[in-house]
């Protein structure tokens, strides 16, 4: 299948996450565009067969636990369409200490609710990734391998 993964990053945690997902999807037979969410258009997502999302969590205008802001055009630029039934996947980074841990998954979550597209698998929110990237590593491993069954 062709699989659009967009990402976001701010420490290089969620790119390296980013990364691992596509290579074990390619793994698996599946085609994968790695692109960067300000690199994005609102076509992209549209022409996609399945797409991911990966975020941290955000501080963005005094708000925490927000999507990063690179992704606050293509979003806007996607308010109001539908993508009916279109498969997505979320994963996002985060820490526990925050308030609102992996608050940008439960934004990713509306924003394919609003679109009225449908997740094929519960999104994942990763602790810490830096802090045990071993144990996160493996996290993100059985997390693409049940996404890889459901495509």
């Amino acid at each position: 299948m062709n699989v659009l993964l967009v990402y976001a990053t701010n420490s290089g945690g969620t790119l390296m996450a980013s990364q691992l997902v596509s290579e074990l999807l390619t793994q698996k037979g599946h085609t994968v565009t790695l692109k960067e969410a300000a690199e994005t258009t609102p076509e992209d997502v549209t022409n996609a067969a399945f797409v991911l999302l990966a975020s941290p969590s955000w501080d963005y205008e005094n708000a925490e636990g927000m999507p990063h802001e690179h992704f606050v055009p293509l979003m806007k630029g996607l308010e109001g369409k539908t993508l009916e039934a279109k498969p997505f996947a979320i994963l996002g980074l985060g820490d526990k200490s925050y308030a609102k841990f992996c608050g940008a998954v439960d934004h990713f979550e509306t924003f394919v609710g609003a679109l009225k597209g449908k997740l094929t698998v519960p999104s994942l929110r990763v602790d810490g990734y830096f802090y045990d990237q071993g144990g996160n590593t493996q996290k993100i491993t059985d997390w693409t391998n049940q996404l890889a069954s459901s495509l």
